[in-house]
């Protein structure tokens, strides 16, 4: 019998379990490794407290987004997944993880600091954006306004900045601000983005699909993730396309990706 073992987050600790897949044990040795590094560690709260320019503070003090611990926790681990990385990834050998240890326990203050900052300016966006989504909505333009709720709770929850990742949080910020863009022409042309929402709405669906064959309990393959983030990018070609996008996009693309997943 092959089992496959891997260090696994208890939140005060962490325990050793074994796996039946190898994508199972990566999975859970992400956050275990997280959990290890961040109990052996200092805190870097204090550090945060003192370098984050007060805007950012008050950002993150007062957002609508749940308590302010959980999000600096989310930064936290986001911010000790970026020098994991940076230090080539997951280690499985005890001097390796030392190694690792020392690189995270000099460098998380910053990192957690500047992931902050990120954050902050994508929580504020997010907040003006739900501040105009409210009061008195113009039949016409409800369906669009709807849709682009549904965007923001898909992009922005309780531990988004470490599910997402720190690679795209400046996309997120760009995903707000195509966003803004996209309330700013609605009322023009209400028409011209409901026939762009058809074709979004058409891909959706076909990426929903492909997300209900993934058997249950087993963790979303990352040319699965990938079609998400294209569904992203096909918005803001369509509503923003002055923000750019980093890649050619376009629903046949989409639709081409889901079809080779």
């Amino acid at each position: 019998m092959k089992a496959f073992p891997a260090i696994v987050d208890s939140k005060d600790s962490v325990e050793i379990k074994l796996f039946e897949t190898e994508q199972e044990q990566i999975s859970a040795m992400k956050a275990g490794q997280r959990r290890l590094i961040l109990l052996n560690v200092p805190s870097p709260i204090k550090y945060l407290h003192s370098n984050l320019p007060n805007k950012s503070k008050l950002g993150l003090y007062f957002n609508p987004y749940g308590k302010v611990l959980d999000l600096i926790d989310d930064c936290i681990a986001c911010g000790i997944d970026k020098l994991i990385e940076e230090k080539g990834g997951l280690v499985w050998e005890s001097e390796q993880y030392e190694q690792l240890k020392e690189h995270v326990r000099a460098e998380l203050g910053d990192t957690v600091v500047d992931i902050a900052k990120q954050v902050e300016t994508i929580l504020t966006t997010a907040f003006n954006i739900n501040k105009k989504l409210k009061g008195k909505v113009d039949f016409t333009m409800a369906f669009a306004l709807s849709d682009i709720k549904a965007q923001v709770e898909s992009l922005i929850f309780k531990g988004f900045a470490t599910e997402c990742g720190w690679k795209k949080l400046p996309d997120i910020l760009r995903y707000m601000k195509a966003i803004e863009r996209r309330m700013e022409k609605l009322p023009i042309d209400p028409n011209k983005d409901r026939l762009h929402m058809l074709k979004i709405e058409s891909v959706t669906n076909q990426y929903k699909e492909l997300l209900n064959k993934i058997p249950k309990g087993m963790a979303i393959p990352d040319n699965v993730k990938e079609v998400r983030w294209m569904l992203e990018e096909l918005r803001v070609s369509y509503f923003a396309q002055q923000l750019g996008t980093p890649y050619p996009v376009s629903d046949k693309r989409v639709k081409n990706a889901i079809e080779s997943c």
